[in-house]
């Protein structure tokens, strides 16, 4: 079994997990309805899956942390569902996005509906009430790192701000993306009953290659194939995002084609001409490549941090996982 054959396996727990807490015919149609919509266009699931392998990796019992895992899915649709309407998007898991289909007041209630559920669904655990709120306060610290991690990019494009570092983006990356990868980690070996040292070592790994992801996805919108990503390419364009590669191009471009650059950014277009003459720049200066490499820097250390835990199953599955980050097409 190959590890996306592992990850559909284990994802398949989890989506019979969600089913019990959301029934496919729970009403309101106008809220669950829409949740499902999302919810079975597939979705990777590798967030409560590295949560289940955490938990084995440190000689847990993952079927005890159904519930955490679902919980920690439930969150990151949320973010999806609001995320797709801040930046404006058009698809989703090569769907239109939920905004696109039902509207934005719809699709907002929809992910508020996710999130009330988190806590709802986390409250599931048959463990003693003090592990269950210590869980809570793992996730919810990652929660907030998530969202102030999105408000800084949101800022960034929205305040025309073009000052930014490499560090800058991966502090930015590690809330966005690494805080909910790590969290899941990091509670998996908590409610394993992991020491100290094992919730560290496996926090750290998930967030280096929660960061490692976000590059590869952000590589992946620029040069990937649409209808294997799922998204539009050329999305991050006309967003105006500040990726590790708008970051490398704008340290080495020609000032003109820095100025080209930084005008179509600021412009968030949609136009497809111009959002192709932004990619070419990015290539001419192989800034794909550039990312690709600091991804994969990421992921070499992340492997030989996890190699400090006992040689496991559940350890050969999470260094495939990181392995698989990047690598990706999707």
């Amino acid at each position: 079994m190959n590890i996306m054959e592992y990850i559909a396996s284990r994802g398949s727990e989890i989506d019979k997990e969600i089913e019990k807490v959301i029934p496919k015919n729970k009403e309101p149609k106008a809220v669950y309805g829409v949740i499902w919509d999302l919810l079975e266009r597939g979705g990777k699931r590798f967030r409560p899956v590295m949560c289940l392998l955490s938990c084995e990796a440190v000689g847990g019992d993952s079927k005890k942390l159904l519930p955490i895992a679902t919980s920690i899915e439930m969150f990151h649709e949320f973010t999806l569902s609001h995320d797709d309407i801040e930046d404006n998007s058009e698809m989703r898991r090569g769907k239109p996005c939920l905004h696109k289909i039902y509207g934005v007041p719809i699709a907002v209630n929809a992910g508020d509906g996710l999130f009330a559920m988190v806590w709802e669904t986390s409250l599931l655990l048959e463990m003693p009430a003090k592990k269950i709120v210590e869980a809570q306060r793992i996730l919810s610290d990652a929660f907030r790192r998530v969202l102030e991690g999105q408000g800084i990019e949101i800022g960034w494009y929205r305040n025309n701000e073009w000052g930014i570092t490499e560090q800058d983006y991966s502090n930015m990356v590690a809330g966005k993306t690494g805080a909910l990868i790590a969290a899941s980690c990091e509670v998996g070996a908590f409610l394993g009953g992991g020491k100290k040292r094992q919730r560290k070592i496996l926090r750290e790994f998930g967030n280096a290659v929660g960061i490692a992801f976000q590059i590869q996805d952000d590589v992946l919108n620029l040069v990937g194939k649409e209808r294997t990503y799922g998204k539009e390419i050329g999305g991050d364009i006309s967003e105006g995002k500040r990726t590790l590669m708008v970051i490398h191009t704008l340290q080495k471009a020609s000032p003109e084609d820095k100025k080209r650059l930084t005008s179509i950014l600021n412009e968030k277009t949609k136009d497809q001409q111009k959002i192709s003459e932004a990619i070419k720049i990015l290539t001419k200066y192989n800034s794909h490549e550039y990312a690709k490499k600091k991804a994969d820097q990421l992921v070499k250390k992340a492997k030989k941090g996890l190699e400090k835990l006992p040689q496991t199953e559940a350890r050969e599955k999470l260094l495939q996982l990181a392995d698989f980050f990047i690598n990706r097409e999707f």
